[in-house]
């Protein structure tokens, strides 16, 4: 049978369409399920960076809390010591007295004693100071602002001279004043009395 030239112009055009189809097919058509790959794997990577940036993050804030907490464990461990320390406690003590400028003239503390709890003790400490009413105040005020946790307990004043009514000076009083310093630990060792030394300009 012989072909017409329309016959073999389509068939030339079917074979065309085949050979396009099957190059679709074998080429291009797997493309796609790479690409679909590829997204999988794109959205996958965006995830864990995503997910490290996280964990960056939580890390920094981690560290700029632990600069603080540290802090604030430093100034716990400096208001409330495993031992009693008294030596440190004297000195700061005087150099309150000196700041305020009255004169320090002894302190004596007590044997730590375990509170009911057993937490912590408190050392009772009673120090007997000199100076003006105004300064024996300020001494007082100052004695809340201590590096060491102070709580007054009580204060005795006595005046050492009579009160002129002429007089614009503030009298001189001896003050007696009770506080309480607190350990950690409970101890059971008796501290000696301790005289501070000379405060500085008296």
């Amino acid at each position: 049978m012989k072909l017409t030239s329309m016959q073999k112009m389509l068939a030339v055009i079917a074979l065309m369409a085949v050979v396009v189809i099957a190059g679709v097919a074998l080429l291009i058509v797997p493309k796609f399920g790479e690409m679909s790959t590829l997204e999988a794997e794109l959205q996958a990577a965006n995830d864990q960076i995503a997910q490290t940036k996280g964990l960056l993050a939580q890390l920094e804030q981690a560290k700029a809390n632990a600069s603080v907490t540290q802090a604030e464990l430093l100034a716990i461990g400096n208001q409330f010591p495993e031992k009693p320390e008294l030596p440190a406690l004297v000195i700061e003590l005087q150099d309150v007295s000196n700041a305020a400028g009255i004169r320090f003239d002894n302190i004596t503390p007590s044997m730590p004693a375990p509170t009911a709890g057993g937490q912590y003790s408190e050392v009772l400490i009673t120090t007997s100071v000199t100076g003006a009413w105004p300064d024996v105040l300020d001494y007082l005020r100052r004695l809340n602002r201590m590096t060491r946790a102070i709580r007054v307990t009580d204060v005795a004043m006595t005046p050492l001279a009579s009160v002129s009514t002429t007089s614009t000076e503030a009298p001189d009083i001896g003050a007696s004043v009770s506080m309480r310093a607190y350990v950690m630990n409970a101890i059971s060792q008796q501290p000696a009395a301790v005289q501070p030394a000379p405060a500085v300009g008296q």
